[in-house]
This record gives C-alpha cells, sequence and structure tokens, in this order.
C-alpha cells in the first residue's frame, strides 16, 4: 500500500471493536496529493460490510438449496425407470441362489457349475451396487467439493443413470470420449446435476420425433484450453422467441416444469469460470454446450484417455 500498490477496488480485513466484537470491513486508500503534486498524506476509509457478507453467504446457502432441490426432482421423475433397472439385476440374483440351492439340495451340482453361477451372482450384485452408488452419489447434501474431476467417467456416470430412461423413452445413447482428455477442477456431483438436467431435455425434446431418429449424443473433446462437452438431440428444436428467455428464471417451456433447470446449470457452470450455452442442431434438434477451463496437469489415466461409444438401443 505503501509503495502505491492498493487495489482500486479495495481489499478486505477482519477487525475487531473495543467490545472484543469482529467485523467485517472493507478498506480503500489513496495517496493525498495536493495542488503543487506533493504527496502529503493519505486518505482512507473503512466500510463495515458484515451485512453484505452475511446477505452473500445467505444467497449461497439459497443456491445450494435450490441445486439440491433440482436433484431431487430429477431423481423423482426417473425414479419408476430406476426402480425397473435396480429390479432386474435383483431379480437375477434371486434366480441363481434359488438355483444353485435346488442343484445342491438335489446332489446333481459340479464344482464348476457352481462358481460359474457363483460368478455370474457376483456381477449381477456389483451391478446393483453401481446403480445405487450412482443414485446416492447424485442426491447426497453435501458441501461443494471442489477437486480435479475426470469429465469421461463423470459422464459415463450419467449415461449410466439416463440408459434406463432413456430405453424406455426410445432414445438412442451415444457417449463419445476424445482422447487425452485433461482434467478440470469441478464439483463432480454438481457437473453430474448439469449433464442429466441437459440429457433429460434432450430426451424430452424429441417425444414427437420419429422412433428411428431419435439419438442423444454426447461428446468431449479438448481444444485451446479447455474442455468442450456436447450434448445433442433430434428434438423439435428451440424457437427464436424462447431462446432469449431460455436461461431465465423460472422461464419454462413444461406443461409442470418450474424453471430452474437451465437458469441453475448456467449458474453452477459459470461458478466454474465455464460457459454454457446452446446452438441448433445441424440436422435438425438443438445442441448444449459447456467449456471448462483445463486443469494445467497431465492428463487423467485409464477411460480419460480412450475413444468410446457406447449405445444404449430400443
Amino acid at each position: 500500500m505503501l509503495a502505491g500498490n492498493a487495489p482500486a477496488n479495495g481489499f478486505e480485513l477482519r477487525f475487531r471493536r473495543a467490545n472484543g466484537e469482529r467485523f467485517d470491513a472493507l478498506i480503500y486508500e489513496a495517496p493525498l496529493i495536493d495542488a503543487k503534486g506533493r504527496h502529503t498524506g493519505w486518505m482512507g476509509s473503512v466500510l463495515d460490510i458484515t451485512e453484505r457478507k452475511r446477505a452473500e453467504e445467505l444467497a449461497r446457502q439459497q443456491q445450494e438449496r435450490l441445486q439440491q432441490t433440482a436433484r431431487l426432482i430429477t431423481m423423482g421423475e426417473m425414479a419408476s425407470t430406476l426402480a425397473h433397472e435396480l429390479n432386474q439385476p435383483l431379480s437375477a440374483i434371486a434366480s441363481y441362489c434359488t438355483g444353485c440351492l435346488n442343484r445342491l439340495q438335489a446332489g446333481s451340482i459340479r464344482p464348476d457349475e457352481l462358481a460359474t453361477a457363483l460368478e455370474k451372482l457376483s456381477g449381477q450384485a456389483r451391478r446393483a451396487g453401481q446403480i445405487i452408488r450412482r443414485i446416492h452419489d447424485f442426491v447426497r447434501k453435501s458441501e461443494p467439493n471442489v477437486a480435479p474431476c475426470c469429465l469421461s467417467e463423470m459422464l459415463e456416470d450419467c449415461v449410466a443413470l439416463m440408459e434406463a430412461d432413456a430405453r424406455q423413452q426410445g432414445v438412442k445413447l451415444v457417449l463419445e470420449l476424445g482422447r487425452g482428455l485433461p482434467a478440470v477442477m469441478a464439483d463432480r456431483i454438481l457437473l453430474q446435476q448439469v449433464v442429466m438436467n441437459l440429457m433429460r431435455n434432450g430426451i424430452e425434446a424429441m417425444a414427437a420425433t420419429r422412433r428411428d431418429r431419435r439419438r442423444l449424443s454426447v461428446t468431449v473433446q479438448a481444444m485451446d484450453g479447455a474442455v468442450l462437452t456436447r450434448i445433442q438431440d433430434r428434438g423439435c428444436g428451440i424457437s427464436s422467441e424462447n431462446a432469449e428467455k431460455l436461461f431465465s428464471p423460472f422461464f419454462t417451456t413444461k406443461t409442470e416444469g418450474m424453471g430452474m433447470g437451465l437458469n441453475i446449470c448456467r449458474s453452477i457452470i459459470e461458478h466454474h469460470q465455464g460457459r454454457l450455452w446452446f446452438e441448433p442442431a445441424p440436422d435438425g434438434g438443438t445442441v448444449f454446450l459447456f467449456s471448462l477451463p483445463v486443469l494445467s496437469e497431465p492428463p487423467m489415466t485409464g477411460v480419460a484417455n480412450s475413444h468410446d461409444e457406447r449405445a444404449a438401443d430400443v
């Protein structure tokens, strides 16, 4: 500050009053220059911003509650299809157990046959566990946890959660992962919320599309110091009238929509120093895009360094 480098927007400090009470203050400092250009002293102002900081914290907590509510709404809409998806491995586990017990009681099963059945049973149990883990991770209430995040793994979880719903709606899901994707610094659960909201919107937008054309593609690639994710549908598209209001709070084109989804999605992406926007798709429909700055580290290993395409057919 004495060297003349005090920030023009001021700086914050926490002070303590004579009675021991602490308060947040915004301080402005500038040199006092007289008419002859001489530096004769300093000018300073101290503003009590305790209430402003309290209001900012309250707004942050309200935003977190809105995000949690939006996640619960999404999971509520998916509940029936997820219950059906979870019922399949549980039914298979029960069938394998019953079959093994019957053969054991009859004394007509060889050890190798029993081992094969148990391996299949174990695989179904792992599948059920993965479904439950993804649901639990998505809906649990937690403090923001910003850490290095592999978008490829996060997108695979989102596709796995949405596969059952897409299959029920006759939509083919395609996931394409670019090679050598760098990590991003992000809250994995919040990014999942964005992707699943955009995927659900894309699936619902294709309700009037011919079943053989219903395709939702999710692609991710690195470009110009950022990681770009694209979610493209073949739906009805977005009219110019709705385009201007699409990200406005409480605006929705759905009969029973609350208008929180896209507004919250944009807030989450911007909180991660990214950008969210949409464009008309070349072959009809809409493509939503969001970019996130890369983390200055080597590419993450494993699935992030592969090119993968998966499809969930009708």
